[in-house]
């Protein structure tokens, strides 16, 4: 039986596989290759997801390290003698959140000033000194981030009153994710990361991990190309861990940590002009002046000692009212903080 050729060429036509249609390869940021050569061993040994509004209250670094406060998603630094602050303040003419400076002098902050040597077109926020008063971490989203925020660090060269040129800290405290925060807690000698990636939308996770004393990578002929990208990402925390009782013991300082901050009633506060802080800081100054002219009087004459009794009189009435001030406001932050975790 003949076929007729119109039916055959159609058959033809139909056995024509159909064309799949292009892939586009995305290219990936070949300044990940270069950070992931050179990814830093670090042994993270806890991690908690917490929201990402309030994060800053569930990091309790040593008093001696100063105050972090969060509010509105921006940081706030003051060290601890509470004479320095850095502020982060969004500027609504550029769209960008820039480090704000200031200064306690006169019993008074002064009007916060920009940060030099940081950044103007890159958003900068979380800003953290450590008590050298020189090394400064933050974290910043531009250029020379890889994505999302990236943390940075910088020191303050106080001979040009100028920042120095941030450098990106790498993997694995970098990523194409937001990672907002790094801090090193030199008296427990702790650090913490707090970082989006692997988490929902509003949450974080703080990674605590134990600070090196001198920088240590991943040596790349020991470990593979999928182990290594899996321990830049921190996508397994015990994956980092030896077989020391390293991780053990810095758990038990990370616990004393907790402890310590939640007895001393060390609770951020969703506000940045902290009045509290500024009331304990003057009666800080005050009582280190009642100290002095109680001393001088100790040593002076009559005459001079009539003039010091009333100075002294009148600061002892000072500091008594500011006390009373201080343990008022601290019960009102105390029902705040009771009032907002229930």
């Amino acid at each position: 039986m003949l076929v007729p050729m119109a039916a055959t060429a159609q058959k033809k036509k139909a056995k024509k596989p159909a064309k799949k249609p292009a892939v586009e390869e995305v290219q990936e940021d070949p300044r990940i290759a270069q950070m992931l050569a050179a990814t830093q061993k670090i042994m993270f040994i806890d991690s908690l997801v917490v929201d990402s509004a309030d994060f800053l209250r569930f990091i309790p670094v040593a008093q001696e390290c100063g105050t972090l406060v969060q509010n509105g998603g921006y940081g706030q630094f003051t060290n601890e003698l509470k004479d320095f602050r850095l502020t982060t303040i969004f500027d609504k003419k550029d769209s960008v959140a820039h480090l704000y400076v200031s200064d306690y002098i006169g019993n008074t902050w002064t009007t916060p000033a920009l940060a030099k040597g940081i950044s103007e077109s890159a958003s900068a926020n979380y800003p953290f000194m450590m008590p050298d008063g020189t090394t400064l971490y933050f974290s910043q989203k531009g250029a020379n981030s890889l994505g999302g925020y990236d943390i940075f660090v910088t020191r303050y060269d106080g001979s040009e009153g100028t920042f120095l040129k941030p450098e990106n800290l790498g993997m694995p405290f970098a990523s194409t994710a937001n990672d907002y925060f790094f801090a090193i807690d030199e008296f427990n000698n702790l650090g913490y990361f707090v970082t989006d990636r692997h988490q929902p939308r509003g949450k974080v996770c703080i990674y605590v991990f134990i600070p090196n004393d001198t920088r240590k990578i991943y040596q790349s002929e020991a470990y593979s190309d999928a182990e290594i990208r899996a321990l830049a990402d921190i996508r397994c925390i015990a994956n980092t861990w030896d077989k020391s009782n390293q991780r053990k013991i810095a758990l038990n300082r990370y616990r004393e940590a907790r402890n310590t901050a939640q007895a001393n009633q060390r609770i951020t506060v969703s506000e940045f002009s902290s009045e509290l802080d500024d009331l304990r800081h003057q009666a800080e100054v005050l009582s280190k002046a009642l100290r002095l002219a109680r001393n001088y009087y100790a040593r002076a004459n009559e005459n001079k000692r009539q003039t010091l009794r009333t100075e002294i009189l009148n600061s002892e009435r000072e500091l008594e009212a500011l006390q009373l001030e201080i343990r008022k406001k601290e019960k009102e932050e105390r029902n705040n903080a009771y009032s907002n975790n229930n």
